[in-house]
């Protein structure tokens, strides 16, 4: 299986950053499955598990945002877009 997020692109991120998921819940990011999209965030002191493609918003500790659509691996340039046959 190929990996659905660029590792290089996430580690880049300064440490400690964050992801705001529908709802306008921001919480810190514990660790990210780049394989899968799975990632653990602190909530509280617990560790919950959620879905990259929950997340709406990213920032790191310096205020900077990121958007999500841009760690896909599939949004790379020059990556084949996958459309519905019927489009």
């Amino acid at each position: 299986m190929a990996d659905k997020l660029k590792f290089d692109a996430i580690n880049a991120i300064p440490q400690p950053f964050y992801a705001r998921f529908c709802g306008g819940d921001v919480w810190p990011v514990y660790d990210i499955e780049v394989e899968t999209g799975l990632m653990r965030i602190d909530v509280c002191g617990l560790l919950q598990t959620k879905h990259f493609s929950d997340v709406t918003e990213m920032h790191d500790e310096y205020g900077t945002t990121y958007n999500p659509d841009d760690f896909y691996v599939e949004n790379e340039p020059g990556a084949e877009i996958k459309r519905c046959p019927h489009v």
